[in-house]
């Protein structure tokens, strides 16, 4: 598969995977890649504590939690039908992008987000999880967007991302690339056998209790916790509202580190000229190199810039890298606006000849809220029922949020990203329908009185319209 093909599928992350904590409850232990194991104490976190696995009747933990460990790399190879599946994940993630660039900064303003990063791959993975915990119907959307659309498109989903998972934690080309799964789930709740069995299976997800009942925001001290360890201390506040009607909350996390496979050079400052045309000063580097492959239409310029650690051959112009960034600037006169849209990453002319890179440092953090987005489309149902995950309340469980929270950071030797997805389910509060219903719109009489005996206190009536008294 050439790289730009897997650009999409490529950021991602982590570099722990928690274990079984059942015989010391007061501590979780967590693999790390190497296959060493570190142990942080529950106390660091402010009045948490966990709780047995969510199904008493199923699997101990540590039977569950590992994912395989590979001895060299395992790069993805799919199969003509998995490579329709990229193709498919690939192209709603750019539906997701199209609608998250237009997002407003913020509550009161229109102007567009200068600023912008989004992890596809963690979505989906987010999504393809939450899916065993929806409705026929919910699951149906998902796989539907997604691109799974066989009699057996959420096994084929659930199938897929594994495959992903594996390939992503295997460290291809020496990138430090990592994701990873949690459920958290409302201490004494229990879960739909099938929804575990995934979530484990499938995911490798961590599954603990935790009390959002009477300490939302212990178990949110503990979400950020394992977020910033997933993250690598880079993300380590969520922007999620858990409350004591949270039943679930379902993240995926990811990080991603590479050096470039050609560094970069610093230039100094000089002037970025920005949107409504707005520019400023900032740090740029430099790159030139006749081993690069770039491309330029009537449209804008392309360039890849392949991320490996290691030693090379740099004239071998047939050795490919699992992880690259595709570079777009439109030409003079155009803009993103008017470029993305119709691009085709697929398509991108690129041949190797000798290329000079000019573009600036960044690094940048933020967070996008993704229900409305998903629901323009077509996800829809999660958002009113979820009721294959929790076993009580059922039917009363929905969707209340869905956010990515995320870090950035592009300098002379390579990247570094990273990525938390939340879902975070609750229990809709529903009130009875009244059977007496009284408006008192219209002239109303009152008394008060003493009510062991019925004694009258006090008389009178309303009628606060000119005349009516």
């Amino acid at each position: 598969m050439d790289m730009e093909k897997r650009l999409l599928v490529g950021f991602a992350a982590l570099t722990f995977c928690a274990a079984s904590f059942a015989e010391a409850p007061n501590s979780m232990q967590v693999w790390l890649k190497n296959g060493e194991q570190k142990v942080f104490e529950i106390s660091q976190v402010d009045s948490v504590t966990f709780g047995e696995s969510p199904q008493s009747t199923y699997k101990p933990l540590n039977d569950w939690t590992f994912p395989p460990k590979y001895a060299a790399p395992n790069p993805l190879v799919v199969t003509a039908q998995e490579q329709e599946y990229v193709q498919a994940t690939n192209d709603f993630a750019m539906k997701c992008y199209a609608k998250i660039r237009k997002m407003p900064i913020g509550s009161g303003s229109a102007d567009p987000r200068p600023l912008h990063f989004f992890s596809p791959i963690s979505l989906n993975i987010a999504l393809g999880l939450c899916a065993n915990g929806a409705s026929t119907e919910g699951a149906k959307e998902i796989t539907d967007a997604l691109g799974f659309q066989s009699s057996n498109a959420l096994s084929d989903m659930n199938n897929f991302f594994q495959k992903v998972y594996n390939s992503i934690n295997s460290n291809v080309d020496s990138v430090d690339i990592h994701t990873a799964n949690a459920l958290w789930i409302q201490e004494g709740a229990a879960v739909y056998d099938e929804f575990l069995t995934q979530a484990r299976e499938k995911y490798y997800a961590t599954v603990r209790h935790l009390n959002f009942g009477s300490n939302p925001q212990g178990a949110l001290d503990t979400i950020n916790y394992w977020a910033a360890l997933m993250t690598n201390d880079r993300i380590k506040s969520l922007s999620i509202d858990v409350n004591p009607n949270t039943q679930l909350v379902l993240n995926n996390a990811c990080y991603f580190k590479a050096k470039w496979k050609f560094p970069f050079e610093g230039l100094g400052e000089n002037v970025f000229s920005g949107v409504q045309n707005q520019s400023q000063r900032t740090e740029f580097m430099e790159i030139e190199s006749k081993y690069m492959k770039c491309a330029e239409t009537n449209d804008y310029q392309a360039v890849v810039l392949d991320y490996a650690n290691g030693d090379f051959d740099m004239k071998d112009t047939t050795q490919t890298w699992a992880y690259s960034m595709i570079v777009i600037l439109p030409k003079e006169g155009r803009t993103l606006d008017e470029v993305l849209p119709t691009l085709q990453l697929d398509s991108i002319p690129f041949q190797k000849q000798t290329c000079n890179v000019i573009m600036p440092k960044f690094e940048m953090r933020g967070n996008y809220q993704l229900a409305n987005v998903l629901s323009e489309l077509e996800i829809s149902d999660i958002f009113t029922r979820y009721p294959n995950a929790i076993i009580d309340p059922m039917e009363s469980l929905y969707v209340s949020q869905i956010a990515q929270d995320y870090f950035v950071k592009v300098d002379e030797e390579g990247t570094e990203a990273a990525v938390v997805t939340s879902v975070v389910a609750d229990i809709k509060m529903m009130l009875p329908e009244a059977k007496f219903k009284m408006n008192c719109n219209r002239p109303f009489a009152f008394v008060i009185r003493e009510n062991t005996t019925g004694l009258l206190l006090f008389m009178g009536e309303y009628d606060d319209v000119p005349g009516g008294n």
